[in-house]
């Protein structure tokens, strides 16, 4: 479809792209006396202190969704997600959801049973977080294979009675029809937004994804309750509000979350920041071009955000809009594959993965990609998805790090003047992304000084100095340019071979990455008990050592190593070697060398007791 027809099938995104107010827009009328409509029913609540932000661990695992969709639709995508061993913690139920924008009442059409789903799917340890925004809508509009209600939000006429709208009530024309914006300042709007959100946050499901409905409120300075604030106090104030509510409701942040907007430039709107980063547990930049052009945005937002103090970022992957949110009558953006490609990788190397797909486009039913280029697309989908499986633990470590006064977990590379067409950035202090930005698969790699860097899909390689400009570096469909800094200790959680950093006997372990270099290095592992167990490295002449406070499950170190140990010991006990990879894999501990690889795989046992590894030569 034309991108003009695309946006006049959907009037109120082209009312809200263009900035036009629509005909059903209409400014505030008088109101009734509330006390007459019952206003007085609804208590005065007092602001709810918001929490110390956290993010629980299993928010790392990867998000998926589906766009438009049903109860079916949502069973269908994580059975087949399932079926194919493709890892998935998280599900969005993305609009429309509801009987109207926005009323928190499950449609009787779409998911009749929510509740039955939601313990289906926390069944099959997978989380459930609801699309939402904080519009009430006056007039319904929705996207293409959307629902269509006529009239406003049943909740409507009572909130703007009672004056429980910004603005004195005016309705702003947004992507989803024409409404009015909640006002978080009013003490009796907050318990009777609050009231609504009681019967989900109860029924189980674990957090709210909050859209951008604060951008189309188009005042500046905002009216409410407690006088004139800035738009961006309002901002701020809703996703304050939703983060606060939820975590008291629920009794804390083990099973809720809101994903936030960090910084973002929504449908053309003016690019700032939204939540404050205390506010946003996990952040996301929202929809992009589907294009070269849109990952280099996501990118850009994705770095602003970092450096601002989100901890835990990402981005859609695949960008999403089929259009340009600048210009939204011209050419439509075809879907690029090779554009996804490069995406899935670079959103799987982020501290928040998530893919968001649709009924016409699955990890194993790609647009215009059958046979053996569909079986391809499967594959990467599994590699990625596991792999960011994989580094739950790492992130999840280094997330409580960043919060505590440590560094960033997502650091970009140089100052942002230098950004455009480089988008360089690191993984705490282990690894090294290196975006592929156009379908030439090629870019020069500039590795940092200070230390040696090894390629992350040549372990073969010797280690590449620091400084060194890799000149036409190329990069495989699939793959994305990734090195790992000499000294890293990089903690995963691998339970079969999908990429090559362990087996299915490695499920019940920690599995520990560590290239030794010759100054100590260490790592502090947010242990499953949510206790502190320390890793340190150093590697010496004759002999390499690998520390740790304490082994509450057995860990299984791969040690990067070029040559043959003479002998490993655990404490004064020599470790006995293994043969061969599947001899290790049934012993309750030993070592074996992998020359493909050039390293030493350890298992150790599990112990309360620190643990003291050595790998000696003669």
């Amino acid at each position: 479809m034309p991108a003009a027809r695309l946006l006049w099938s959907r009037p109120a995104l082209l009312c809200a792209v263009i900035g036009i107010s629509c005909a059903k827009d209409e400014p505030p009328g008088p109101l009734a006396d509330a006390s007459e409509d019952g206003c007085d029913v609804v208590a005065f609540e007092p602001e709810i202190s918001a929490p110390p932000v956290f993010t629980p661990r299993w928010a790392f695992e990867p998000w998926i969704s589906q766009g438009v969709s049903d109860e079916q639709g949502i069973r269908a995508l994580l059975s087949g997600f399932a079926e194919r061993q493709l890892p998935a913690g998280v599900v969005v139920i993305d609009s429309p959801w509801e009987t109207h924008y926005n009323t928190f009442v499950p449609s009787d059409r779409r998911y009749p049973k929510l509740g039955e789903l939601v313990a289906h799917l926390h069944a099959q340890k997978v989380r459930v977080v609801l699309w939402m925004t904080q519009m009430v809508n006056r007039w319904y509009h929705d996207e293409k294979g959307g629902d269509w209600v006529v009239g406003p939000s049943p909740n409507f006429e009572f909130a703007k009675t009672c004056g429980f709208f910004v603005d004195e009530g005016q309705t702003y024309s947004w992507w989803k029809g024409g409404g009015a914006a909640v006002d978080f300042f009013h003490p009796q709007a907050r318990a009777w937004w609050h009231e609504q959100q009681n019967a989900l946050l109860d029924l189980g499901i674990n957090g709210w994804k909050l859209d951008v409905g604060d951008a189309f409120v188009r005042s500046d300075p905002v009216q409410t309750a407690q006088g004139q604030i800035s738009h961006q106090e309002y901002s701020e104030a809703y996703y304050r509000d939703f983060f606060a509510y939820g975590a008291h409701r629920k009794g804390g942040l083990n099973e809720f979350v809101t994903l936030a907007r960090a910084w973002d430039q929504p449908y053309g709107r003016s690019a700032r920041f939204h939540a404050r980063p205390e506010h946003a547990p996990v952040a996301y930049v929202g929809e992009k071009r589907r294009d070269w052009r849109g990952l280099s945005d996501a990118l850009e937002h994705v770095f602003r955000s970092s450096r601002a103090g989100y901890a835990v970022v990402g981005t859609d992957i695949g960008g999403g809009l089929e259009f340009d949110p600048g210009d939204p009558l011209g050419d439509p953006i075809p879907f690029d594959r090779a554009v996804f490609e490069r995406w899935l990788a670079v959103g799987a190397l982020m501290p928040w993965m998530h893919w968001r797909g649709s009924r016409d486009m699955l990890p194993w039913a790609m647009p215009g990609c059958e046979g053996d280029c569909a079986q391809k697309m499967l594959d990467q989908h599994r590699f990625w998805l596991t792999f960011h499986h994989e580094l739950v633990p790492f992130f999840y470590s280094l997330a409580h790090q960043a919060r505590a006064g440590g560094a960033a977990v997502l650091t970009a590379h140089g100052e942002p003047s230098a950004w455009l067409g480089d988008y360089r950035f690191s993984l705490g202090e282990a690894l090294l992304v290196a975006p592929i930005l156009d379908d030439t698969a090629i870019r020069d790699i500039v590795l940092p000084e200070g230390q040696d860097y090894y390629d992350f899909w040549h372990p073969e390689d010797d280690d590449i100095a620091g400084g060194t400009i890799l000149r036409s570096y190329h990069s495989p469909p699939g793959q994305i340019p990734l090195f790992v800094r000499q000294g890293a200790i990089i903690p995963l959680q691998v339970s079969d071979e999908v990429t090559g950093l362990g087996t299915t006997a490695s499920r019940d372990a920690w599995t520990v990455l560590v290239y030794p270099s010759a100054k100590t290095t260490s790592f502090d592992l947010q242990d499953t008990d949510d206790v502190v167990t320390t890793f340190h490295a150093i590697a010496g002449k004759d002999t390499v050592e690998v520390t740790f406070s304490r082994a509450i499950r057995a860990v299984v170190l791969q040690v990067r190593m070029t040559r043959r140990p003479g002998q490993v010991k655990l404490g004064d006990a020599a470790v006995p070697e293994r043969e061969t990879r599947d001899s290790l894999d049934v012993a309750a501990s030993g070592w074996w060398m992998d020359t493909a690889r050039q390293a030493v795989w350890v298992i150790v046992p599990p112990s309360p007791s620190p643990q003291h590894i050595r790998f000696l030569w003669p």
